[in-house]
């Protein structure tokens, strides 16, 4: 019995273990492509990346974070289009979008996806 209990246990925890999260947001068909790619890429580092949505200039924004193994990386910030509105950080740590400080005027930050 204990034998068994053991590999049903093992079993549980590999198999929920190596699913997946489901986006808890619904997001534009094209950023959850988007994020899969960005997972699967060298672009994000193996732990610490993440996408957050947010309100911005009256619209919906995704921020791609490839995570802290890249100390001058940046964050692209993705309109619902997917269109690359503007990139933040990087080695000047740019705040800038679109004219605007992107930490002052952004509102409703909700995570996406993280690895």
């Amino acid at each position: 019995m204990k034998i068994f209990n053991i590999v049903l246990i093992a079993f549980t925890i590999s198999y929920f273990g190596c699913q997946k999260d489901d986006l808890q947001v619904d997001v534009p068909g094209c950023i959850q492509q988007k994020i899969e790619e960005f997972d699967e890429s060298s672009i994000s580092c193996d732990s610490g990346a993440t996408v957050y949505r947010y309100q911005f200039q009256g619209q919906l924004v995704f921020v791609f974070n490839p995570g802290n193994c890249i100390a001058d990386g940046t964050s692209g910030v993705y309109d619902e289009e997917c269109n690359l509105i503007c990139s933040l950080g990087g080695l000047i740590g740019n705040i800038m979008c679109n004219g605007e400080n992107f930490d002052e005027n952004s509102t409703d930050e909700t995570l996406i996806w993280k690895n």
